[in-house]
């Protein structure tokens, strides 16, 4: 029975095929579920879910420690985002294209990322394919930007878009995808869109996090199944 697994300290090591990860637990909860039912018996030894950690420190941390525990041969990140703009709208699914490090300081002027500094990462090509097969052509293909804090300025969530050509935004996305980088393992990130980026932006999530996470799981579990079935 899959279980969102929170001791990466142990020295023990399983192999999983596919590592679902989600900043916490609630962003994992309704593929938990689907996979604990009846009829997900097969399916179920053949995948792990794991909570990594809220904003790209802790997630880039427990996504290393989940990688390297699991030997996953694909790692998909799963979680909500907010819209930089009127597209995609609020509980549609984004699936990411390339992720870049973003710095509201930095699209300010008021600070620089250094030349040798990697800011960008790309999902897999034939994973963000599959991703989108499975979502029957409702998913978003997109980039997404991964500032530290979650940004509450429409004049900078416009600053933020500009400069990396992101569609969303999502505070684990790009870290994850570098530990999976590092590991050499295929990554890909689907994300349920709960709140345009700006002021009002946590009031939408608290509205729409549920809709928006069921919405990305369920793509997630379609390409679960089309991968079984493949």
């Amino acid at each position: 029975m899959p279980s969102a697994r929170t001791s990466p300290g142990t020295s023990s090591r399983t192999s999983s095929g596919v590592l679902l990860v989600s900043a916490f637990a609630p962003e994992l909860a309704p593929l938990v579920r689907w996979l604990e039912s009846p009829a997900q018996r097969r399916l179920r030894p053949t995948v792990t879910c794991q909570p990594v950690g809220i904003g790209a420190v802790d997630a880039a941390a427990g996504a290393a420690a989940a990688l390297v525990r699991h030997a996953p041969t694909a790692i998909v990140f799963v979680g909500t985002a907010g819209s930089y703009g009127a597209r995609p709208p609020l509980d549609a699914v984004a699936v990411a294209r390339a992720l870049h490090l973003a710095s509201g300081s930095a699209a300010a002027g008021g600070s620089y990322f250094p030349g040798p500094m990697l800011r960008r990462a790309g999902a897999d090509a034939a994973l963000r394919r599959a991703l989108l097969a499975a979502g029957g052509g409702s998913a978003v293909e997109g980039d997404v930007a991964t500032p530290l804090g979650i940004t509450s300025s429409r004049r900078l969530a416009a600053r933020l878009a500009a400069a990396s050509g992101a569609l969303v935004e999502n505070l684990e996305a790009f870290a994850v995808a570098r530990a999976a980088a590092a590991a050499e393992v295929p990554f890909g990130a689907v994300l349920g869109v709960a709140n345009r980026v700006g002021p009002a932006a946590h009031e939408q999530w608290l509205r729409h996090r549920e809709s928006a996470t069921a919405a990305a799981c369920a793509l997630v579990a379609a390409w679960l199944e089309d991968r079984a079935s493949g």
